[in-house]
């Protein structure tokens, strides 16, 4: 006679019992079940429109610093710096994070970071410089010179790149009027 191990009684069988052989079977068909839907929970991604939309703006202000530097068209240069110094000011209205919390908690929460990962403010001087000279060697010397002490204007007090290239494009620019004036 063959004996039986009784793993866990089963009451619909009239009293009988779950073989080993059985029981190891639907064990592992939960168990195949369970890590199926575990691994398909873990591999499906997050919504790509969260990162679609932050994405959005950085490649819509790299393709405008891009478009910027890369073209001699004065109107397609200005058209470009006009989208960073938009960016820019939008920029600016963020740091005003305002969250409503008592005053007893409101110490303790700080300001979250700009996830921006490009500097707006020299992306922008980079491309008003550049518009700047498209100007300059066009023949535009009221736009150059608005553009150029736009980028001294913004960078007062600091000796940047930016700065000192727009004090020397500027200087160039005056050299070149004055000798302009006294050719006459």
């Amino acid at each position: 006679m063959r004996s039986m191990i009784c793993i866990l009684p089963i009451k619909s069988n009239g009293g009988g019992c779950l073989m080993r052989s059985e029981w190891i079977r639907s064990g592992v068909i939960v168990g195949l079940l369970s890590s199926a839907f575990l691994f398909s929970a873990c591999s499906t991604t997050p919504s790509s429109q969260v990162n679609d939309a932050s994405d959005s703006g950085f490649t819509s202000l790299w393709n405008a610093y891009g478009d910027c530097k890369s073209t001699s068209d004065l109107a397609k240069a200005t058209t470009s710096l006009d989208q960073l110094r938009s960016a820019g000011r939008l920029g600016q209205g963020k740091d005003e994070f305002i969250l409503p919390l008592p005053n007893k908690l409101a110490h303790l929460v700080s300001t979250p970071t700009s996830r921006v990962a490009v500097d707006i403010e020299a992306m922008t001087s980079a491309c008003a410089l550049h518009t700047g000279e498209l100007a300059f060697t066009q023949g535009y010397l009221d736009v150059a010179r608005e553009l150029f002490v736009s980028i001294i204007r913004l960078h007062e007090g600091q000796n940047s790149y930016y700065a000192v290239r727009a004090k020397t494009l500027l200087a160039k620019l005056e050299q070149g009027l004055t000798v302009s004036f006294n050719a006459r």
